[in-house]
């Protein structure tokens, strides 16, 4: 039986060197994109439970979610347009961005958009 091991190709709109901004708040882009590394096992995870079912799910999807000024996600969903088409995977995506915690953004909330591709390996 072949093992699957997902290569996740990560393009961030998040990746030029000002500060994220919106909801009147700013997050430096490094600092974002250092957390989502950290938690990458948990999108992983989520991952490997729909290629457990489907071993050719892959797709592009983008998490839309607020960070509060406690650093607190306060909300996350995937964007419409998601290509994976695998609703738990996505839910289970959307759920793990909310439980992470960011540094406090300076002035208030800030919203990120993150892009994810989802690819087996």
């Amino acid at each position: 039986m072949r093992k699957w091991y997902p290569a996740m190709l990560l393009t961030a709109i998040v990746t030029a060197a000002a500060p994220a901004q919106a909801g009147g708040g700013s997050l430096d882009k490094d600092e974002i994109r250092e957390v989502v590394k950290a938690h990458l096992q948990e999108i992983r995870a989520c991952y490997n439970e729909g290629l457990a079912r489907k071993p050719t799910l892959a797709g592009k999807l983008t998490v839309d979610f607020e960070i509060a000024p406690s650093g607190e996600v306060n909300s996350s969903e995937i964007q419409q347009g998601s290509t994976l088409a695998d609703a738990k995977v996505e839910g289970c995506i959307a759920s793990a961005v909310q439980s992470w915690k960011f540094p406090a953004p300076t002035g208030g909330s800030v919203q990120v958009s993150y892009p994810f591709e989802l690819l087996p390996g």
